[in-house]
């Protein structure tokens, strides 16, 4: 087999746009693969909030795509990045010359048109592989199996939450034959982009093996289950990792003080954290939490829980945007302890890296968690993850009192009181055993949280694939 060709597509792309934790992956998955001989690509739209003149991007020519609308033109773009990654841009200014990424109205009908585009360029530059991520990308897969194209096709499913239900009207926009519609049909009046990646792609992946096991149950399912189900011998989960070489304490230079494994300069970090937070100077452990604020990540339980954890004697602070009433949960509950709580509703990338160097400990308290970022990048900060049990955070965090080699602090039931209990045996080993909390900031560091293992399964995947 000659030179594998990996078209990657998504809706998001570090470092050219970020929302979420998509937008980790296909910026750090393409490099990591390339390493193993695979010519990878990515392909996403062209929005205003890319930075046309930072990534000079090159014009290449133009598409057309046939819909049932009519034909809609993209103007195609090009970078090459310093690993040599090809990125491709798809600009379509009716449809994303738009201030958000998503949120939109006819948030279907775009990312619709984007898949449509981006399977005529990986047509015309023979790729070998498609891979699909999330629902905006999920109706490659169908459209793929509806043309008979020669592509195989892996789609991977970050959040099972978010679907892209949308009008059933949609399918005479894609204009496809009536068996492959039916596998995108909710209700009769419903479509699930979802549902459709899931059913017509070789192989179905998510970003941990425990949350490929919970989505099959009706917990988890978000009302998928059943169809996962029948694609069970092909759902596969691949831990995400991140990039080691972006996020490295060593060299990163958002951070106050750089270290390796020094815990005096990681106490430096804490305590330049607490002055430009305003927050009272002093030995206390420091708990960070980045998120964003909504259900899914459990901030309801910290809301309730916060008292208490400053009762302990810990410092708090918490960096996210969110839904409403979650920020003003977390900000009322924090306004009680001026010096030992700051609440930062913001996005902010840069103080995101100083929480994680200098906090001592980071809280992920998710409802669910299809893989989690903010733990693997707090492990390589060494601050000590205190995680609830489920999808990612099960496979990467495991409990000090639990087994030998444990990287921090875990909990099961979805209560404040859990919370609680287990912030507070985090906070008694801090504050009685210090010499234990420093041999656990190291493990933390030394942990492995590159992606070369995962890039490797990924691999191996689109191999069998095209087998």
């Amino acid at each position: 087999m000659g030179i594998l060709k990996v078209f990657l597509i998504g809706a998001e792309c570090a470092p050219f746009v970020k929302v979420g934790g998509l937008a980790d992956v296909l910026g750090a998955l393409p490099k990591y693969i390339k390493r193993l001989g695979v010519e990878a690509v990515t392909v996403l739209p062209l929005y205003p909030l890319v930075d046309q003149t930072r990534f000079h991007l090159q014009f290449q020519d133009n598409l057309v795509v046939h819909t049932g609308k009519g034909d809609i033109p993209f103007d195609v773009f090009k970078y090459v990045d310093e690993d040599g990654i090809v990125h491709y841009f798809l600009k379509q200014d009716h449809y994303f010359n738009r201030n958000a990424v998503y949120g939109e109205i006819d948030d279907a009908e775009r990312f619709f048109a984007f898949s449509l585009a981006s399977i005529l360029l990986a047509e015309r530059e023979k790729a070998d592989v498609i891979h699909a991520n999330d629902w905006h990308t999920a109706v490659v897969p169908v459209l793929v199996k509806d043309r008979h194209l020669p592509f195989r096709t892996v789609f991977t499913i970050h959040n099972l939450a978010y679907q892209g239900l949308c009008d059933s009207s949609l399918e005479e926009f894609l204009m496809l034959n009536r068996d492959m519609a039916a596998k995108m049909r909710q209700d009769d009046h419903t479509m699930n982009p979802m549902k459709g990646g899931i059913l017509c792609s070789d192989y179905v992946t998510t970003v941990s093996p425990t949350y490929a096991k919970e989505i099959l149950t009706p917990e988890y399912g978000m009302g998928l289950n059943d169809v996962l189900l029948q694609r069970q011998d092909r759902l596969i989960g691949i831990l995400n990792g991140i990039d080691t070489e972006l996020f490295n304490p060593a060299t990163d230079p958002m951070i106050y003080e750089n270290f390796t494994s020094e815990w005096e300069k990681k106490l430096q970090n804490a305590n330049a954290l607490r002055k430009e937070l305003k927050l009272q100077e002093g030995d206390f452990p420091l708990i960070g939490l980045v998120s964003r604020f909504v259900e899914q990540k459990g901030i309801d339980l910290v809301a309730q829980a916060l008292d208490d954890i400053v009762g302990l004697g810990a410092q708090f602070v918490a960096l996210g945007t969110g839904d409403k009433q979650y920020e003003e949960a977390l900000l009322g509950a924090g306004e009680k302890h001026p010096g030992f709580v700051s609440v930062n509703i913001t996005f902010d990338p840069a103080l995101a890296q100083r929480v994680y160097a200098g906090s001592t400990h980071f809280l992920m308290p998710s409802r669910f968690e299809p893989c989690g970022l903010g733990q693997m990048i707090a492990l390589r900060y060494g601050s000590v993850p205190i995680v609830r049990r489920t999808g990612g955070l099960a496979d990467t965090i495991f409990d000090v009192d639990q087994c030998d080699h444990g990287n921090g602090f875990v909990f099961e039931e979805q209560t404040p009181e859990a919370l609680i209990a287990c912030v507070k045996r985090a906070i008694r080993i801090y504050k009685n055993e210090r010499d234990k909390h420093v041999q656990l900031f190291k493990r933390c560091l030394s942990w492995d949280v590159s992606w070369d293992k995962s890039a490797q399964a990924y691999v191996d995947l689109y191999r069998k694939a095209l087998q």
